[in-house]
């Protein structure tokens, strides 16, 4: 990939794929409403998944988000077998200290259990230590389909993992349906450790075809390997390590004001939670590295045109995705939720929730595209220091305003922290073509306020159906043919793109 075109190419596969992945969670997402709503028994699988996350995070998210660059620096520089061997040595290293924690986490139970679990019960406590239990081994699951993904897109192997995702997911529907009404919540166990085996299965035998791993490279393990990508992601260990403590005290925030109310935000925060992760993984994916090569040879017309390049696709997103999200959150929420156990109460606050959150997600771009220009600029420590700034303001406001706004302070203090950092790192750039970048977000920003408001005032205005699934149809069709004619302003020339996309194809 030595062009802008590429990025236009590969995130065009990667956002359709992400998005067929989308479709099948939130399928899912239906089904987990239908059957626990925003009961006792979700909000601990929440916190249960949430703990598991939070912990592997904190101890392994900074190697994920560096090793990829770390690998094709030391194969490029030092020869791929001295980076495979590398490797190994590092993902030896991973699985003893997995191990080493999850004996820590057994011997703790019980202490983590007081402590998160909020107005315990002995039925919460005990379903809690179950789950825990139960879903344990997933900690050193997920972090080497990880490693194999980040090896996988050294290599150039960017789709395997989505297709895997999206059958995983489906499977995990079925599974649901089939064993919610009789296994309950631990139905959702069975099927996420489905997914990750399938997923685990499949990046290994990628990995194996690509031919490069050999046995006799076990008997080259030593610690001054896995100390080469320690230093490099030390950086980032301090802003993952407070997120993560972020992400876990606004659960135990939420729990304390009332049962279901985890439930309730885990609900509405899945849409965007979703969509980050697919334009993250784009701009990390694709984005960095070629803004890295840009970078090295002092390029900085390519440096610019990649960045604007990049702005263009997430904004192109956002017109799409937020219209969608806040316009037309009634019906949507209502098409996803409004069923078996959650109630039309409930349902209101998801719905308000989701709308907060639809917005919020502009900073949360901005701070995605900027973080990752200055980790192409060689600048990952002052990206580094953004993020922990970004989390200890989410903490503060949350903390500060929660007995005020109760709930809805979760999406504004996510959107206000995103948006402060994202400009704090704009100017850490020290790029004279920021400006330039301002003029196109507030354009952008305000092509996508305009259509925004028009789907909300179709589904404000005129309901057209009862059936929610009928005003989204509605909504879309009205959406679709305003994007186009927004599309120039935008600097996105559809016609264009898509003849470049189908001439790649063939």
């Amino acid at each position: 990939m030595n062009n802008t075109s590429s990025i236009k190419r590969v995130t065009s596969i990667l956002f359709v794929l992400r998005i067929l992945r989308m479709s099948m969670s939130v399928v899912t997402l239906i089904f987990s409403a239908k059957y626990f709503g925003v009961s006792i028994e979700r909000d601990v699988w929440i916190l249960v998944t949430t703990f598991l996350v939070t912990v592997c995070s904190a101890v392994w998210g900074p190697i994920n988000e560096t090793f990829r660059a770390k690998f094709i620096f030391i194969r490029e520089q030092e020869g791929e077998q001295i980076a495979l061997r590398k490797t190994v040595s590092l993902m030896g290293f991973i699985v003893a200290v997995t191990v080493l924690i999850s004996i820590c986490i057994l011997i703790s139970l019980h202490l983590i259990t007081s402590v998160i679990v909020q107005h315990p019960t002995d039925e919460s406590s005990k379903l809690f230590m179950s789950l825990l239990l139960i879903m344990l081994p997933t900690f050193l699951i997920n972090e080497l389909i990880n490693i194999g993904i980040s090896i996988l897109n050294a290599y150039e192997v960017y789709y395997v993992p989505e297709i895997v995702g999206a059958v995983s997911s489906f499977l995990n529907i079925i599974i649901i349906i089939c064993l919610a009404p009789v296994w309950g919540i631990y139905s959702l166990a069975v099927s996420q450790y489905i997914a990750l085996i399938l997923l685990l299965l499949m990046v290994f035998y990628k990995v194996r075809r690509l031919h490069i791993f050999q046995l006799s490279m076990l008997l080259h393990i030593q610690y001054k390997y896995v100390k080469v990508f320690l230093m490099f992601a030390l950086p980032f260990f301090l802003p993952y390590f407070v997120g993560q403590c972020n992400l876990l005290a606004e659960k135990w925030l939420a729990g304390l004001l009332g049962e279901g109310n985890i439930s309730s935000l885990d609900y509405a925060r899945q849409f965007t939670v979703v969509l980050q992760s697919v334009l993250s993984s784009i701009l990390v994916t694709v984005m960095v590295p070629m803004l890295a090569k840009s970078y090295a040879k002092n390029d900085s017309s390519g440096f610019n045109k990649i960045i604007s390049e990049n702005l263009i696709v997430c904004f192109a997103i956002l017109a799409i995705v937020i219209p969608l999200l806040y316009g037309a959150a009634q019906p949507l929420c209502e098409f996803f939720f409004l069923r078996g156990k959650v109630s039309p109460e409930a349902l209101q606050t998801i719905v308000s929730l989701t709308r907060m959150y639809a917005v919020a997600f502009v900073g949360i771009i901005l701070y995605l595209l900027f973080g990752g220009t200055l980790l192409a600029s060689n600048k990952g420590k002052q990206y580094a220091w953004c993020g922990v700034l970004a989390q200890l303001l989410v903490l503060v406001i949350n903390f500060l305003l929660i007995d005020y706004c109760s709930i809805y302070i979760f999406p504004v203090s996510v959107g206000i922290a995103h948006l402060a950092s994202a400009i704090i790192m704009s100017q850490l750039l020290k790029n004279d073509y920021i400006k330039v970048f301002y003029v196109k977000i507030l354009r952008y920003s305000s092509i996508i306020f305009l259509l925004t408001s028009c789907i909300y005032a179709l589904n404000q205005a005129v309901h057209v159906s009862a059936i929610p699934i009928v005003q989204l149809i509605v909504s879309v069709l009205l959406l679709i043919p305003l994007f186009i004619l927004a599309s120039k302003s935008m600097d996105l020339d559809i016609k264009r793109y898509v003849i470049q996309i189908l001439q790649k194809k063939k």
